[in-house]
């Protein structure tokens, strides 16, 4: 029993401290690099190689600037030999960022803890040395998000907000190149992008059902792309970017996906460490928020901004054209007592009041029916349901083609007026029961076409105003306009324009 006791008792005892300390220097996840007075490197525990590149042993001998970057040695040296003429135990460069060297030459942040020691009438110092990419990475996502929304809240655009996502997702990825794809008209489409060679991105056109992108939305989750060039179902100009390994990450809404934000390093970089990855995807989250709170900001502007278009819109109607109106009736009344030159000058203001309000009505409408707000089609319904009034009947109205998504902008307000100058023509002056507007998009162009039953063009055509804006703005464009006789009666008057004019 005795002899058992003893065994147990010697097998509890503590091993000798050298040894158990060499023990917890081995197990450390920290790097622990101990210096002697001259700044050379004594002691370094296992975590180095993870941490460096370099096997314990191989740093023995070596001055520990060894391990700073190029930039900061001679600064490191001053610091160290202050720090051994008062050294105590603290953190080294607080509130700094520190980086150090490893053995490929890349600069790594770290945070560092220094610990004096004397042995032997000499003075070291301990260096615990930590990974801080992880901490730096957080720091950053944060900072990105509060950029993202302090951006859009002091009234950025949309575009300028995008960029900045895409640049801060890059940093935070360690990817050269990064693009966006949204929905546009029920497809996928790269909307923007940065980096080297991205340009060609632009614009490219993905499948909503079998693309990479469309499958990393139905998802929700990333998927990852070794490599670019070799990788199936990867937007074709990609491979001419040299590109290696991508992530490509849903840019989820607080309802629903916002789109897909992919990052891609170069072809010779490693793959993207879970770290890097969890960074972006978070930060992907919040800017969606973002966004949709910006989203939120605009649209509240905007109404506010058609609030007071459609007051505006208001005034003139129920003041400046009602006065115009009856300045006209009042010449139409002396009209009658009047001939020769007094006559012609009278038809003449009676004209100029026409083409004025006219012009009016043209404002008024623009300002209470922003073209942004409203489709080309929607658009042209409540224009005839107001033109139905001149005619006393409602135009009938025909679509051919993508109208909306082709007519889009300054060529929609073109398409409105001259709409409304060749249904007002006819309201004038043919004297037509029908009237058919049809508008086609087909083969790059847009079609125009207005048909009556009145009656018709005369032999000697009178190109008034009216037919000559719808000529010249037809010009502008680079189109053409024409007017011709419709069977069996009436007249047809034809507008044609490129699309590549919006």
């Amino acid at each position: 029993m005795g002899d058992e006791a003893e065994r147990v008792t010697a097998d509890a005892a503590p091993p000798p401290p050298g040894r158990l300390a060499a023990a917890v220097l081995s197990a450390s996840a920290d790097a622990v690099v101990v210096v002697d007075p001259d700044g050379a490197i004594v002691l370094s525990s296992a975590a180095v190689t993870d941490l460096f590149g370099y096997l314990p042993e191989e740093l023995v001998g070596e001055p520990i600037e060894l391990l700073v970057p190029d930039g900061a040695r001679g600064e490191h040296v001053t610091h160290r030999k202050r720090f051994l003429e008062a050294s105590r135990a603290r953190h080294m460069g607080t509130g700094l960022q520190l980086y150090g060297r490893t053995r490929a030459g890349v600069e790594v942040p770290i945070d560092v803890s220094l610990a004096p020691a004397e042995v032997g009438g000499r003075r070291y110092v301990a260096a615990f040395v930590r990974d801080a990419s992880e901490r730096v990475r957080n720091v950053r996502q944060l900072e990105s998000v509060v950029e993202v929304t302090r951006q859009l809240l002091a009234g950025a655009s949309l575009e300028e907000t995008v960029s900045l996502i895409l640049r801060r997702a890059g940093e935070l990825a360690g990817a050269p190149v990064v693009w966006l794809a949204t929905e546009v008209g029920g497809e996928l489409e790269i909307t923007a992008a940065i980096g080297p060679g991205s340009e060609r991105l632009l614009g490219t056109h993905l499948s909503a059902v079998t693309s990479r992108s469309a499958k990393v939305l139905a998802s929700g989750e990333p998927d990852f792309v070794d490599d670019i060039v070799t990788a199936a179902n990867v937007p074709p100009n990609a491979a001419e970017l040299d590109l290696g390994p991508a992530v490509y990450l849903p840019l989820a809404g607080e309802h629903q996906p916002a789109g897909v934000l992919v990052v891609a390093r170069a072809r010779s970089a490693p793959p993207f460490e879970d770290g890097a990855v969890q960074a972006v995807r978070l930060f992907s989250v919040a800017a969606a928020v973002a966004l949709a709170l910006g989203d939120t900001r605009h649209q509240l502007e905007r109404l506010r901004l058609i609030e007071e278009d459609e007051r505006i819109a208001r005034d003139l109607h129920d003041t400046i054209v009602q006065r115009a109106f009856a300045v006209g009736m009042s010449l139409e009344a002396v009209r009658r007592l009047a001939d020769g030159p007094v006559l012609e000058r009278i038809d003449a203001a009676v004209q100029g009041l026409d083409d004025m309000i006219r012009d009016l009505r043209n404002a008024i409408f623009r300002l209470s029916h922003p073209l942004e707000a409203a489709s080309a089609r929607g658009l042209l319904r409540e224009l005839a349901d107001e033109l139905g009034g001149q005619l006393g009947f409602p135009p009938r109205l025909a679509f051919r083609g993508s109208i909306d998504d082709a007519v889009r902008g300054e060529l929609s307000g073109e398409l409105l007026a001259v709409t409304r100058e060749a249904v007002s023509n006819v309201a004038r002056h043919a004297r037509a029961s029908e009237v058919d507007v049809e508008v086609s998009v087909d083969d790059g162009w847009l079609v125009l076409a207005v048909t009556d039953d009145g009656v018709g063009i005369p032999d000697v055509p009178n190109a008034g105003n009216g037919l000559a804006n719808m000529a010249q703005r037809a010009e502008r464009l680079g189109g053409t306009f024409q007017v011709s006789a419709a069977l069996p009666r009436g007249s047809t008057l034809t507008w044609r324009v490129p699309l590549a004019a919006r």
